[in-house]
């Protein structure tokens, strides 16, 4: 198992519908929305604001609404 970045999308019930793993590419300039490890995984969850939509958009093939209460970025454990 290794951590990924991921940003999901949730529905009105607060389940994961979709989410996106997130290339290392992302890690510095989320540096300075959220908390992460030296490594650059993120800690905790974070609701996705405008600025935050604006660095990960490239990689999610939805329109982000960074409005809504529906988007989280954060990180996971993936199998290897």
């Amino acid at each position: 198992m290794h951590a990924v970045n991921v940003v999901g999308r949730f529905n009105a019930d607060s389940i994961l519908e979709r989410s996106w793993v997130l290339p290392q590419d992302v890690v510095p300039p989320l540096r300075a929305h959220v908390k992460m490890t030296e490594e650059g995984w993120i800690m905790y969850e974070w609701p996705v604001t405008a600025e935050i939509a604006a660095i990960v958009q490239p990689w999610i093939d939805e329109t982000i609404d960074a409005a809504s209460d529906a988007w989280y970025i954060g990180s996971e454990q993936a199998p290897d």
